[in-house]
């Protein structure tokens, strides 16, 4: 709100009283309204109603009573949010920026302190930092032992949520069925294939929209340890990815797991979060996603015959319409060569 809300309603009207020669006294007589709500009204001490409104519209014909109902509204407004800012000054703002990361989250903004505060707040959708706790006290926290922090986790669901509402995908007429995604998934493992990866996902972001699921990328907040989420947005199966660890192979892998998620686990009223450790429906959907990218029948003939170099990677890969790093991933992963061997390829 601009600076001309300082000036309260009451103010404002008193200014026109005396440029048209009208005392409250007067105003009293040709309203019908006490001379002491008169003064709390001009004086800002008291709201103007609706009803004082109309009656003024008829002594002041000029002036429509929806102006000063307007104007009313909006001073308000203004006055509520100087105080909840002074209330945001009397918290320790530079120790809030610190735990939930103000500087990486708003870098490229040019804010202050206070008004970071309020974008943080909104961006949780909470009035205050002292609700954190017991809105988000339902977020997985297995994970804070290995260093994660519910407050990076938060933040990363709620900006993958703005970027669904920011990319306004009307998927209204679209109806998600299962039964279309499990035809559809070798197209997913198709795109995959790409080496692309921007490509590819690009193309993975409107297939989903095609069947109905939203899908967002977007970059992991530092110590979120989130590798990908599956939630409901406006009754559609939502999928995000962090692109955690950044390879073309740990993303697919990420985004083949959230599908298996969708095709196993998916509960409208249930948010799925995966982490790095894996238990419960973690390993059910692993065990998934690898058997959508290679069938395990293939990959347990191809470890037996224990010939691993690029030429054997390069040609089972190419057999199981994968990229070599997905097959390098997969044999990194179960511990049958070491995590710094063929990453090259």
């Amino acid at each position: 709100m601009g600076n001309q809300y300082l000036v309260s309603t009451g103010k404002l009207i008193k200014d026109y009283l005396i440029e048209y020669n009208i005392s409250q006294k007067s105003l009293a007589k040709r309203t019908g309204v006490s001379e002491k709500h008169i003064s709390n009204v001009l004086s800002g001490n008291s709201r103007l109603t609706e009803e004082f409104a109309l009656k003024l519209e008829k002594v002041l014909p000029a002036i429509n009573a929806s102006y000063w109902l307007n104007y009313e509204a909006k001073y308000r407004e203004y006055m509520a949010r100087q105080l909840d800012t002074s209330d945001l000054e009397n918290y320790d703002l530079k120790e809030i920026s610190k735990r939930f990361r103000f500087k990486e989250i708003f870098k490229d903004l040019d804010l202050s302190l206070v008004e970071e505060a309020i974008e943080m707040l909104k961006l949780l959708k909470i009035s205050n930092f002292k609700q954190f706790e017991s809105v988000y006290d339902d977020l997985a926290v297995d994970f804070m032992e290995d260093g994660g922090e519910k407050e990076a986790m938060a933040i990363w669901l709620n900006l993958c949520e703005n970027e669904v509402e920011i990319q306004n995908n009307d998927l209204s007429e679209i109806d998600f069925n299962p039964k279309k995604l499990e035809e559809s998934l070798q197209k997913f493992k198709l795109l995959a294939f790409n080496d692309k990866t921007e490509k590819s996902l690009t193309s993975c972001v409107k297939l989903c929209n095609k069947l109905g699921i939203n899908m967002v990328i977007c970059e992991a907040i530092t110590n979120s340890k989130v590798r990908g989420a599956l939630t409901t947005y406006k009754s559609h199966p939502t999928i995000y990815i962090s692109k955690r660890f950044q390879s073309h192979s740990h993303i697919w892998f990420a985004i083949m797991h959230e599908i298996a998620h969708l095709l196993i686990h998916y509960d409208k009223s249930e948010t799925i979060i995966t982490f790095e450790e894996s238990n419960g429906k973690e390993i059910e959907a692993n065990q998934l996603a690898r058997e959508l990218l290679i069938t395990s029948k293939y990959y347990e003939e191809f470890v037996s015959e224990g010939i691993f170099n690029e030429d054997s990677i390069r040609t089972f890969a190419q057999k199981q319409k994968v990229l070599p790093c997905i097959v390098v991933g997969f044999l990194q992963h179960d511990n049958i060569i070491k995590y710094s061997e063929f990453n090259y390829i």
